[in-house]
């Protein structure tokens, strides 16, 4: 360790401390007559110690630094890390791989922390730090060790890094594209069976999470048989004890693989449970991946959106289309002047250039405000732009000549009342423009503006699309026709309308809700994974509708048994919120309780939760993932048997070795303890002389 004094004034500063200390002691000790006493040699003694006083705490004055440079030594750092997924007991020996495996991995991870710094760490769901492994993790992800690493042992003197697993990964990137901060080799051991099985599987299962009562609603199973050239089996899919789908397999090949699609009907509303399932053969290595069981939410109907229409026109199509595709949604479209139905039995009107000059349609626009149904308008050549004035929809539109302008839409990054995706943002300056009114624009307050009119390349605060609330009316408004061409141009971009489609969902979501005024609200997820944590959230309001919590909150979740667990809602800033950890795989009722002064609240609520049961889709350890891994990084693959020479190998690398790190350090002078030591010690010899010698 080297050490140095570092001072920021001129040297001279220095004489000047040395200065203060003779005069100090020359003035005390040889021109003051009151020290008459004390005889030379006392005089001389004392004179040094208020020299020596007076001079150092002058240099103190002087704020010096001790400069200090350290040097330590790192120890190489060798790093294992072990598959703990489910894939590893179907192509090995569970019994060996906990007992047996496990201890060896513990003598070897023994003999490497007699030389080097270690560490064990367990991977699939996620990387901890793990002394056994147990083999139960439902699903893996490699790359998260390199994300760990980063985060750990970045900048550090990591040696070498051990990766033992199957090869098999199902959650996160290819671990072959990802790379590690810092360099250092990457050592492999390979388990598992690369020879295929016999082995019935249920590759993939594809289905939506919601439908509708009484809709019929499709299953796409993808069956796999490996090794099973010449057997038969049977693919079923069962609602409790009823059989809702059946197919008889033939496996004509070793390498089977074929999707089927089921279709199911919805015939009560709830969440649903189902099972598929592949009758097994015989001798099949695994049969845990011959069932799987999904869940589907049938609920009694869809958002009706209601299209009145001046006349027939492309927008209408392009809308419709929109809608349609969104399965929360049906749209309906009438000319106006055929309509005969019911405005209440539709959640949002589309008015298609209506008010028009032919159809002014005023009793149905009486209506529909006077229920206050929301509503967006699209204006065009047709519309009556002075009926539409009188409608107090948030827009006043001053007509200047009979013209159009061409005008693109320019989305507003202010608009705050919903939000979409930067996809529709990043496109929309790509549109083709919308035919709108040559004209003067007045919005009303709360009407924010989502788009404004950009014509001929110029920015302007012409509104193109608004939006507003006006009490609970919800109201929208296009201020132009042509909105079929996005629709052509999104997929001219893209080969989709899928930024057309998501755009007309934002709009007629917004307007289509219904704002939740309960003082009491509870929300969670309703399909979740048997690996996820089950997460509530609550809020209370006061009479106020202010957010409040103060009150203690209760929550019960019941399982298919009766079985009943109850939870207390911690406190957030100001609501509330319970992690209720995770379920095993089922349907769960649950039911939250709030007292506020006087008054009882109550909320209940669904949810299932489905197996996570990747594992058991691939079974065959794939060792040239591994190989290649270990290629990458300067490394080399090692088989199980292969420990030792594992170990001789980081034993013998040169660059796996301590490193020396030299480190600045700085301190304060004033701030060391001996330093105040010496000055009380000479200030306390000091007095006591002067005591001894009878003067003061």
């Amino acid at each position: 360790m080297n050490i140095n004094l570092i001072i920021d004034s001129p040297w001279w500063f220095i004489l000047l401390c040395l200065a203060a200390g003779l005069t100090a002691s020359l003035i005390l000790y040889f021109r003051n007559s009151a020290n008459h006493q004390l005889n030379l040699l006392q005089k001389r003694v004392l004179a040094i110690t208020r020299f020596l006083v007076v001079s150092m705490i002058s240099f103190l004055l002087l704020a010096p630094l001790l400069q200090l440079i350290v040097n330590r030594q790192q120890e190489p750092i060798v790093l294992f890390f072990q598959d703990n997924s489910q894939s590893l007991t179907t192509g090995m020996d569970q019994q060996y791989l906990e007992d047996s495996y496990n201890l060896e991995i513990n003598e070897f991870m023994d003999d490497l922390s007699a030389e080097y710094t270690t560490g064990l760490y367990g991977f699939g769901e996620e990387v901890r730090s793990m002394d056994t492994f147990n083999f139960q993790d439902r699903s893996t992800n490699m790359a998260d060790i390199f994300s760990a690493l980063d985060v750990s042992y970045s900048n550090r003197n990591v040696g070498a890094v051990i990766i033992a697993g199957d090869g098999i990964f199902n959650r996160g990137q290819n671990p072959l594209y990802a790379r590690f901060r810092d360099a250092f080799p990457v050592y492999t051991l390979a388990l598992g069976d690369t020879i295929p099985q016999k082995d019935l599987i249920i590759n993939r299962l594809n289905h939506n999470q919601i439908t509708y009562l009484n809709n019929v609603f499709p299953v796409e199973i993808t069956v796999e048989a490996r090794e099973a050239m010449g057997e038969s089996s049977r693919l079923t899919i069962s609602d409790g004890e009823n059989i809702v789908f059946e197919e008889s397999l033939s496996f004509n090949t070793d390498s089977y693989f074929e999707t089927f699609t089921a279709l199911l009907e919805a015939e009560e509303v709830g969440i649903k449970r189902y099972t598929v399932e592949i009758e097994p053969i015989e001798n099949e290595i695994s049969i845990d991946n011959n069932t799987r069981e999904f869940f589907i939410e049938v609920i009694d109907s869809r958002q009706q959106v209601l299209i009145l229409a001046a006349s027939p026109h492309p927008d209408v199509g392009a809308i419709k289309f929109a809608i349609d595709d969104n399965e929360n949604y049906e749209a309906k479209v009438s000319l106006a002047e055929e309509f005969e139905g019911n405005l209440q039995s539709y959640n949002v009107i589309i008015w298609h250039q209506i008010p028009s000059n032919a159809n002014i349609a005023k009793h149905l626009l009486e209506e529909a405000s006077s229920r206050t149904i929301p509503q967006l308008f699209i204006l065009g050549a047709k519309s009556n732009i002075r009926t539409f004035n009188q409608l107090q929809n948030g827009m006043q539109i001053d007509v200047r000549s009979e013209g159009t302008n061409d005008a693109r839409a320019e989305t507003n990054p202010s608009f705050t009342m919903f939000s979409v995706s930067s996809h529709i943002s990043e496109l929309a300056p790509m549109l083709p423009p919308l035919q709108a009114p040559f004209a003067n624009y007045n919005l009303s307050p709360g009407t924010q503006i989502f788009a404004y009119q950009n014509i001929s390349n110029i920015a302007t605060d012409y509104p193109l699309i608004t939006f507003s609330q006006i009490g609970e009316l919800k109201t929208g408004i296009i201020a132009g026709e042509g909105i079929w061409r996005w629709r052509i141009q999104n997929f001219a971009r893209n080969a989709n309308h899928q930024a057309f489609d998501e755009l007309i969902s934002r709009f007629i979501q917004f307007l289509s809700v219904v704002e939740d005024k309960s003082f009491f609200r509870v929300d969670t997820e309703n399909f979740l994974y048997e690996n996820e944590p089950v997460i509530v959230e609550a809020e209370l309001y006061n009479q106020s509708y202010e957010l409040v919590n103060d009150p203690d909150v209760y929550l019960t979740i019941t399982n298919e048994e009766g079985l009943e667990f109850d939870y207390v809602f911690g406190r957030t800033s100001n609501a509330y919120r319970v992690n209720a950890g995770s379920f095993p795989v089922g349907e769960y009722q649950f039911r939250a309780e709030a007292r506020l002064g006087a008054q009882d609240y109550e909320a209940e609520g669904a949810f299932s939760v489905a197996p996570l049961d990747i594992e058991g889709i691939n079974t065959v350890a794939n060792h040239q993932l591994m190989y290649q891994l270990a290629a990458n990084n300067d490394g080399k693959m090692f088989f199980p048997a292969q420990l030792d020479d594992l170990l001789n190998e980081i034993r013998t690398r040169d660059d796996i070795r301590p490193v020396m790190h030299s480190q600045k350090e700085f301190e304060d002078l004033i701030n060391l303890r001996w330093i105040f030591l010496i000055i009380l010690a000479l200030l306390s010899m000091e007095w006591f002389i002067r005591k001894y010698a009878g003067t003061y």
